[in-house]
C-alpha cells in the first residue's frame, strides 16, 4: 500500500474509532496528554501519531494496532458497533424526514 494511502487509512480509522467510543477530539487529546490540534491533524491525515500513541489508542479502543492502522480486518465487535451506528443514523434520517413532512403539512393548513 502506498504511503499516502496508508496515512489516509490511518486517519479514517482514528476518526472512526474515536467517534465509535464517544470521545471528542479534546477529550481524547486530554487522555493522551496531547493537544486537540494534534488529534485533528492525525484525523485529517496531515500527521501520523508515533507508534507509542498508536499502541495507547489501540488499548483505549480495545483493538490491535494492525486493526487501528487498517492492516487487518475490523473485529466482529467493531463491525457490530458500525452496524448499530448505521441503523441509528438511518432511523434518525427517517425521523427527520417525517418531521419535515409534518411541518410542511402544518404550513399548508395555515
Amino acid at each position: 500500500m502506498p504511503q499516502q494511502e496508508l496515512e489516509q487509512k490511518i486517519a479514517e480509522n482514528l476518526r472512526l474509532y474515536r467517534t465509535l467510543h464517544g470521545f471528542t477530539q479534546a477529550q481524547l487529546a486530554e487522555c493522551l496528554s496531547y493537544s486537540d490540534k494534534s488529534v485533528s491533524k492525525w484525523e485529517r491525515g496531515e500527521a501520523t501519531p508515533d507508534i507509542g500513541i498508536l499502541y495507547t489508542l489501540s488499548e483505549i479502543y480495545g483493538v490491535t494496532v494492525s486493526e487501528l492502522i487498517g492492516q487487518t480486518e475490523k473485529s466482529k465487535e467493531t463491525q457490530e458497533k458500525l452496524k448499530a451506528v448505521e441503523k441509528d443514523r438511518k432511523a434518525l434520517e427517517r425521523a427527520k424526514k417525517k418531521a419535515l413532512e409534518r411541518a410542511k403539512k402544518q404550513k399548508k393548513k395555515k
